[in-house]
């Protein structure tokens, strides 16, 4: 979601506290433990449940999405299941099962062109699935009721948080090129949108076939055409998105003719021009919200130089 509750700084964590928690969810899961990846939580996965944990103390509502989407069901596509929910040290933490299949990215790699394009296909009709889906929007914590308002606080407030650190050049080319693609951001149905789909959210058999959709930690009532923002970012450079080891296996962008089935799910009646200005606004908010994170470098300035020639989304429209 653009406006996050629950954004903290990830370079800060108690280790300390950390510690001590390890050892509760250890204790909790019972037998071995694999300690997971998430940005803004401490995962915890065992052999039949998962603990998700807040670092930050004080947010009891914190997993209040999980369960706004724990009875939510897709036909043929696991989606994890609220078991416990509590607090420990003041830290929110939820209890999930544990659902089967190889995440997505390990899998990818291996599988035909036709099993991808099968891949992408049983993915955009669970997508189409979720859609549908009403749950108790009051549980999201997103800031979804004027969607046109919210990316514009969103780019002002990103765009403020960088002033001093991006180049004066690159600022006024931002608010240029925004204030042009903001002319698109007319109001458009809202529907449930996962948010975060990309392959490290998508489990998959052997055979690269759809079991299982996880993480709904950005989950959001918004246009549809919102889930394509995540989408899109993930074809274009997946190398920064896998663990180190496969980096390689990911050097180059994915074909983005496999992502037609979702452009036709989501775009609706938008025209080319529309949703090309829709995706590069936001993919322009979270150019700059890296910066204010990490710092301006090379790399960044690559990835603006792309963004602001407004060539974002060639290939999809």
């Amino acid at each position: 979601m653009l406006i996050n509750p629950w954004v903290r700084n990830y370079e800060k964590d108690d280790h300390v506290a950390l510690g001590r928690v390890r050892e509760w969810a250890a204790s909790k899961i019972g037998g071995s433990t694999d300690y997971g990846f998430g940005y803004g939580t401490w995962v915890f996965i065992g052999a039949e449940t998962v603990i998700k944990i807040d670092p930050e103390v004080g947010r009891p509502e914190r997993f209040s999405h999980e369960l706004a989407v724990s009875n939510m069901a897709i036909p043929g596509v696991a989606t994890p299941h609220v078991l416990e929910t509590g607090t420990l040290e003041g830290r929110a933490w939820v209890v999930l099962n544990r659902i089967e299949g190889s995440i997505a990215y390990n899998v990818w790699p291996g599988l035909s062109s036709a099993a991808q394009r099968k891949l992408t296909t049983q993915l955009a009709d669970a997508l189409a699935h979720m859609q549908q889906s009403r749950p108790d929007i009051s549980m999201l914590h997103a800031e979804t009721e004027d969607w046109p308002r919210q990316v514009r606080i969103a780019f002002n407030r990103a765009l403020r948080a960088v002033d001093a650190i991006e180049p004066g050049r690159v600022l006024t080319q931002s608010q240029g090129a925004f204030a042009q693609w903001a002319e698109a951001l007319d109001e458009r149905p809202r529907v449930l949108c996962h948010g975060d789909l990309w392959f490290g959210n998508v489990l998959v058999d052997d055979d690269g076939g759809l079991t299982g959709i996880v993480d709904f930690d950005r989950i959001a009532m918004a246009p549809p055409d919102y889930d394509l923002d995540m989408l899109l970012r993930f074809w274009r450079y997946p190398w920064n998105f896998v663990p180190e080891q496969l980096e390689a296996t990911y050097e180059t962008p994915l074909d983005l003719e496999l992502l037609a089935p979702f452009v036709e799910l989501c775009r609706g009646d938008l025209s080319d021009e529309a949703l090309s200005s829709r995706l590069s606004a936001l993919e322009l908010i979270y150019r700059l919200n890296l910066v204010k994170r990490f710092g301006w470098n090379e790399q960044h300035a690559e990835m603006f130089e792309l963004v602001l020639s407004g060539n974002w989304a060639e290939g999809l429209v």
